[in-house]
């Protein structure tokens, strides 16, 4: 393992860089904090650099064996000290792990062979709630999250963290055009649900079984004209107390959960 210890190093330089959107895509790589996040980089994706923290007494054996894989991988490994860790890292109190790891992305095709329920972003802003929506998502068995063409970068640092790892093994699609996606859902058989409240139906009275593509909207302006326009279900979610809306993250959460249960009445599993 090699060590540095000069955050002026090109390699600590170009890791650092990966905060930035522009030379994430530069270097077709993202940044993944912590030791659980790095499990899953191992385990799901391919971690081209991994920099440990030289000053961690209490490493575990856990640690250990993470390190022993990716090195078992041919991937490079770096000892650094605190400085240079907090150089690269996003976070303000950087963990004993962060590594380097080559970003994926699946192409609309490859979606439509999995079936199922696939969730689709119209111009999500907020990293936060991009990465939560993507964690529910794996959580409720969706088969693949679609980014439409507006969204904030996925593999930002915020956006990584709040997936929680599963961004590394659920597939994503990125930068689609809404043109491309509605004619991709009308090929594939896939039927578009947005939420809305004109015109809309409760969600808990509607059929959301068989191939369904969930479409939510930005935080503020919800969904974009022409999807609504092409929707083929519109539903609203009922609610009971004083608040005038919901969290997307969380109206996206409710949604999948609720194709989720009726997946599972479908089968006789509820």
């Amino acid at each position: 393992m090699k060590e540095l210890s000069s955050v002026s190093n090109p390699v600590v330089k170009a890791a650092a860089e990966l905060k930035q959107k522009k030379y994430r895509t530069e270097q077709q790589a993202f940044l993944v904090e912590g030791l659980r996040a790095v499990e899953d980089a191992v385990k799901y994706g391919t971690v081209k650099q991994l920099f440990v923290l030289q000053e961690n007494k209490a490493a575990s054996m856990r640690q250990a064996a993470v390190v022993e894989q990716v090195a078992l991988a041919g991937a490079e490994l770096y000892a650094v000290t605190e400085q240079v860790m907090k150089k690269i890292a996003d976070t303000e109190t950087p963990q004993s792990l962060t590594a380097v790891v080559a970003k994926t992305s699946v192409a609309l095709d490859e979606l439509a062979s999995a079936g199922g329920t696939v969730l689709v972003l119209d111009r999500i802003g907020d990293p936060g709630n991009l990465g939560t929506m993507i964690r529910s998502a794996d959580a409720a068995g969706i088969s693949g999250v679609i980014l439409l063409a507006g969204c904030t970068d996925v593999f930002a640092p915020k956006a990584v963290r709040a997936t929680m790892g599963s961004l590394l093994h659920l597939p994503v699609a990125e930068g689609v055009s809404e043109a491309d996606f509605i004619k991709w859902a009308q090929q594939s058989g896939y039927e578009l649900l947005v939420t809305c409240l004109v015109n809309a139906g409760s969600l808990y009275e509607t059929d959301l079984q068989g191939r369904v593509a969930v479409v939510i909207g930005s935080e503020a302006e919800g969904v974009s004209e022409s999807l609504l326009a092409a929707a083929d279900k519109k539903v609203f979610i009922p609610m009971e107390g004083q608040a005038e809306s919901l969290n997307a993250a969380v109206a996206a959460g409710i949604v999948m959960f609720e194709c989720l249960r009726q997946r599972l009445a479908g089968k006789g599993k509820l």
